[in-house]
């Protein structure tokens, strides 16, 4: 019976992504779009770029731009604010309240249109600032543009101190020949930290220093692309809004709860309310783990004893494991959800290390390069593979240069396809899940893009779709979200009991590196315990809580205050070692490099609970804020 229902849930579907098809194709005759011009020869001569917080937390910003354009032919130049992006720390969105924003020129039109970027269902939105006159350009290549404007929600607090951590300049520039930084914070600037270069980086600007209480910065020469962060130190217990504002990710529930989407909304809903119920249930059928029923959580049979299998209870509680499972990362990272995303391949690379296959190599704090050591240290051929994929079948000695986005991408690609064919040997799924990104067909791709458009066209506003047109767009909507869900609900597969007892080990392992204290750590002296747990931290996505805890072993005494073996880096001490830093840029490695198109949001989204003055120190792009700028 659910195959049926779910046969006939498919040929809807289908029908739906045609409709959209054809409904976004006669938008798309109607309406056009505007790329920001970045020419070569387009640059920024001077940037000013004044902060003044004030004790309610609001940012008061001051910038003046001395723009020089490629031509004649632009109308003015606009600026790109972020007003919100995820915040991975809390799984909530964090929110800057842009006003006031006011524009000025001497020469030219500062007339201000605004343009919002990403819809009600976006978890990252910005807004651009259009300065200048549609119907005239400018008389003058070169032209100043003064711009003011208030932020509410850029502040953060870290306990015993406030701060302004803030990326002031955002990545969606053309080259900035001079920047000039001034901060002026209640009580007086008590430490700042300055950081430009490509998101990620850490590379300190060229000058930081604190002049009359005021914090202030200068960077020469910033390439286009790349981005400034800044750090101000605040006396606590001075400013009253001093955390960023979170809410509720963005999604299509938040969107529909309006009040003059709700009535037309719940209309469609009731039609549709069958398709979730039989999307649920679909799933479920699909995704609920077997299980040995007559052994304990974790267990495997021993070969020729009695089984019993049946399906596993979801609120079943897993015992915690003191040691890892004797399987990889990358087949724990599938086994979890499964999928082998960038987290477990930088994972599977400083297992790699630590096991002794390669060295992770510090290239002067502007990113990292692997040395091939011993290819056979490798634990299994998925790690052989993606070693040959890394090193191009050179031999040892050989080095690799893993700096920019994308440098690893066929490693990631390899990984994940000799895992996959692994976990499927092993048996520990009914049918292993389709990799991420094919769980959809190249038509429901496209029909969701041009929905999507559709519905940010509408910018979430009720006012600009009459509500007849909501009765069709929500069952339509509902058909599209729930075969959606059901696709990325099911994307984590079916474990047979086999999977199931080996995962229940992982999810115990990961409860332990998750809760233990260092009081509660038992090692042999001399192990390194960091690095034998370090991977799993990482694919755990625990890696800072376990650089911290172990932070803690080394002040008591009880690990050696030096760097992992398996690194090199110019500074030798444990606190030196920034896990995140290199997590992050591994990641990055194995991310596909953007088109040359982009999407043009300039935000870097690494979470409300960073600083720029704690452990690892900050890095560009790390703070609130960003966005960009161009001519138009």
């Amino acid at each position: 019976m659910i195959v049926g229902l779910e046969s006939k849930a498919r040929n809807l579907a289908r029908w739906t992504a045609a409709l959209m098809l054809a409904l976004g194709a006669a938008l798309l005759l109607t309406v056009g779009s505007a790329a920001p011009a970045h020419a070569d020869s387009e640059y920024v001569r001077s940037l000013k770029i004044n902060y003044q917080v004030d004790r309610d937390g609001v940012l008061h910003v001051t910038e003046t731009f001395q723009w020089h354009f490629d031509s004649l032919e632009h109308h003015g130049m606009q600026r790109e604010l972020i007003t919100r992006e995820p915040d991975p720390d809390t799984g909530k969105d964090i929110v800057y309240d842009i006003s006031k924003f006011t524009a000025s020129s001497p020469t030219e039109s500062a007339d201000v249109s605004k343009i919002q970027n990403g819809g009600a269902f976006a978890r990252e939105r910005s807004t651009t600032f259009r300065i200048g006159d549609s119907s005239s350009s400018i008389s003058s290549q070169d032209v100043t543009y003064k711009l003011s404007y208030e932020v509410r929600g850029a502040m953060r607090s870290s306990g015993s101190y406030d701060e302004l951590y803030w990326d002031a300049t955002g990545s969606g520039n053309p080259a900035i020949r001079s920047l000039e930084i001034t901060a002026q914070v209640p009580g007086g600037a008590q430490d700042k930290q300055c950081y430009a270069g490509p998101i990620g980086t850490n590379t300190a600007c060229t000058s930081s220093t604190i002049s009359d209480d005021k914090a202030v910065f200068g960077q020469n020469d910033l390439p286009a692309g790349e981005n400034v962060t800044i750090g101000v130190k605040i006396k606590p217990g001075l400013i009253s809004d001093n955390k960023p504002h979170l809410v509720r990710k963005a999604g299509l529930l938040s969107a529909i709860l309006t009040p003059a989407v709700a009535i037309p909304g719940l209309i469609g809903l009731l039609i549709t309310v069958g398709i979730p119920v039989v999307g649920r249930k679909v799933a479920k059928e699909r995704t609920t783990d077997l299980r040995y029923t007559n052994l304990a959580p974790g267990t495997v049979p021993l070969p020729g004893a009695p089984v019993e299998i049946g399906k596993s209870d979801p609120r079943m509680e897993i015992p915690v494991q003191f040691t890892p499972p004797p399987i990889t990362v990358a087949e724990a990272g599938i086994l979890v959800d499964g999928q082998v995303d960038v987290r477990d391949t930088a994972a599977t690379l400083v297992s790699l290390a630590v096991n002794g296959a390669i060295k992770i190599e510090d290239v002067d704090g502007s990113g990292y390069q692997v040395r091939l050591l011993d290819p056979s240290k490798a634990s299994g051929p998925h790690e052989t593979a993606v070693l040959t994929s890394i090193f191009d079948g050179r031999p040892p000695g050989a080095v690799t240069d893993l700096s920019t986005r994308g440098s690893m991408t066929e490693a990631h690609k390899t990984l994940v396809n000799q895992t996959r064919s692994l976990v499927q040997e092993k048996q520990w799924f009914t049918k292993v899940p389709k990799a991420a990104g094919r769980a959809l067909g190249g038509g429901w791709i496209v029909a969701v893009v041009i929905f999507g458009w559709f519905i940010l066209r509408s910018n979430g506003a009720a006012g600009s779709i009459s509500p007849w047109l909501f009765l069709l767009i929500f069952p339509l909507a509902s058909l599209l979200i729930t075969t959606i869900l059901v696709s990325r609900v099911m994307r984590r597969g079916q474990r047979t009991a086999e999977g199931r007892a080996v995962c229940d080990h992982v999810e115990g392992f990961k409860q332990y590196l998750a809760t233990a204290e260092t009081d509660q750590l038992r090692f042999e002296e001399g192990q390194d315990i960091f690095s034998r747990y370090l991977p799993w931290a990482i694919a755990f996505d625990l890696a800072d809580r376990w650089q911290r805890i172990c932070q803690q072993l080394v002040d008591m005494g009880r690990l050696p205050d030096q760097s992992p073996y398996w690194y090199s880096g110019p500074y030798s001490g444990f606190n030196a070692f920034n896990i995140g830093y290199l997590t992050g840029s591994l990641a990055t490695a194995a991310t596909p490099a953007p088109s040359s198109s982009g999407s043009g949001f300039g935000g870097s989204g690494f979470g409300s609970g960073g600083s720029s003055f704690g452990g690892g120190g900050g890095f560009s792009g790390g703070g609130g804020g960003g966005g960009g700028s161009s001519s138009w």
